[in-house]
């Protein structure tokens, strides 16, 4: 995996590249980046700081974000299947009709994120804080939410999302798994 500078993908985005696969970018700084249609399939984003990022109809698909920052990020329409973003920040981001099909959120904060619309089906929420989030019309379709809080958190349909008496619904209350 080839590792690239903030610059050279600055530099490069700027002259109308978009695709930037299977790259090492851990730890790097793209605090307000402005990428929107960025190809980041595969790439290594552990560590980075992408908080205020504007990441819409990004593709990230696979890509490692584990411990990223991306607190206010907008990433509507973003396509995020099979990414890791353990430990992530997403506080307060924008992720309206977001693919996080089998994306890996455990303990991630995603408080007062916007999901609307968002795809979750068969993600890994275990121990995610999604507390005040917007989930209006979001599929949690076979998402794990062991340890998951809910709490105030609008819309929440978790008919058949995987829950269990560690789940924090919405009104405060720890969920029930029927048997």
């Amino acid at each position: 995996m080839r590792k690239l500078a903030t610059e050279d993908l600055f530099n490069a985005y700027n002259k109308g590249q978009r695709d930037f696969k299977n790259l090492d970018l851990s730890g790097i700084n793209l605090f307000d980046a402005q990428l929107p249609d960025v190809v980041l399939t595969g790439c290594n984003l552990s560590q980075v700081n992408l908080a205020y990022a504007n990441l819409s109809r990004a593709n990230l698909e696979k890509a490692q974000l584990k411990g990223a920052n991306l607190s206010k990020a907008v990433l509507d329409h973003a396509y995020l299947q099979g990414a890791t973003l353990l430990e992530a920040s997403l506080l307060g981001a924008e992720l309206a009709f977001a693919q996080l099909l089998s994306t890996n959120l455990e303990n991630a904060n995603l408080e007062n994120a916007n999901l609307e619309n968002a795809n979750l089906t068969a993600a890994c929420l275990i121990g995610a804080n999604l507390t005040a989030a917007n989930l209006s019309g979001c599929v949690l379709t076979k998402a794990n939410l062991e340890r998951c809080s809910l709490f105030r958190a609008r819309a929440a349909n978790v008919a058949e999302a995987i829950v269990y008496p560690s789940t924090i619904f919405p009104n405060g209350f720890p969920g029930v798994v029927e048997l």
